[in-house]
């Protein structure tokens, strides 16, 4: 079966944890990178290390970029190293968490500092089945942050 996410706008797709044995079928449905936000050792059983997804994604041709944080706790480098694989490598990619939250906060601030309208990125984000409302204002003072 071939996977599919929900996309946040034409290139970027979130998702929940992902496992490495996901990574051949997610280069196969034409992704070209991958990025974690979930940091290791999060939960205490069931959870693959970072390294082994990074391994397999690098296996299977994908960039990985590892920008974890717990929470909206992202920083404002974070969104600048999202903005900039997104900003450098023509491509879909996949951005994910344990529940494609904090991928989609990071994403909102990323397309906020891009330029891209509030409103915009709210709507986008609820399309992809992530309400990030009620973090609007992180993600505002994050994109302004990560724009100086």
């Amino acid at each position: 079966m071939p996977v599919s996410f929900p996309m946040l706008d034409d290139r970027v797709a979130v998702s929940g944890q992902l496992r490495p044995a996901d990574m051949a079928e997610i280069a196969a449905a034409g992704f070209v990178a991958v990025v974690n936000n979930r940091p290791d050792g999060e939960a205490m059983f069931g959870q693959p290390r970072t390294a082994d997804i990074a391994k397999a994604a690098e296996a299977a041709g994908l960039t990985f970029l590892d920008l974890p944080f717990s929470g909206p706790r992202a920083t404002p480098e974070q969104v600048r190293a999202l903005g900039d694989l997104l900003a450098e490598k023509p491509g879909k990619v996949v951005v994910y968490c344990k529940s494609g939250m904090r991928s989609a906060l990071l994403w909102g601030a990323a397309a906020l500092a891009a330029g891209r309208p509030l409103t915009d990125v709210l709507t986008a984000a609820e399309r992809a089945g992530q309400n990030v409302e009620p973090v609007a204002e992180i993600m505002t003072s994050l994109a302004q942050a990560a724009r100086r």
